[in-house]
């Protein structure tokens, strides 16, 4: 009988329990902040997300995040099918659905939709965990950066046909 064969390897996924005020766990999210590009991304997010739904605040909704009128469903639907797309594109992996499984992306939460308070909420989380990965990785060179004379620059060999 074949031995089941895996490997576990570390890629520098991070996993970050989101909670509310209480403390209580709605979820758990994880991105790695080795991917500096994740801030890009989240300013994209954001900046996108504030344009395709201000169209929603015409739409009458309960505190649930639902349509109150029938009309409004499949509106709500494809700017539910938007904001799961985002959230996604964002971690460059699937958490949309674990982060809004227990409420709606377009709850009410203090006048303000679900998903941009959650935005909002794991920004900080975001930048501090690149800003630390980022100091971690500026560590590990610096070693090997200790023997390069001063006069070298981070620039050195740079020349305009290359730069």
């Amino acid at each position: 009988m074949a031995k089941h064969l895996r490997a576990v390897v570390d890629d520098g996924t991070r996993e970050v329990p989101i909670l509310n005020k209480f403390g209580k766990e709605i979820c758990k999210i994880y991105f790695r902040p080795a991917d500096y590009s994740i801030l890009d991304r989240l300013e994209k997010v954001g900046e996108r997300l504030q344009t395709k739904l201000a169209g929603l605040s015409e739409l009458e909704l309960t505190n649930t995040g639902e349509a109150v009128h029938e009309k409004d469903t499949a509106i709500l639907k494809d700017a539910e099918k938007i904001v799961f797309e985002e959230f996604n594109y964002l971690f460059d992996m699937e958490e949309a659905n674990l982060i809004f499984a227990k409420r709606s992306a377009f709850s009410s939460i203090g006048g303000h939709f679900f998903c941009l308070v959650v935005l909002d909420a794991l920004g900080d989380v975001i930048t501090d965990a690149v800003k630390e990965e980022a100091a971690l990785a500026q560590k590990r060179m610096s070693k090997y950066m200790d023997d390069v004379p001063d006069e070298v620059t981070a620039d050195a060999g740079t020349t305009p046909e290359n730069a």
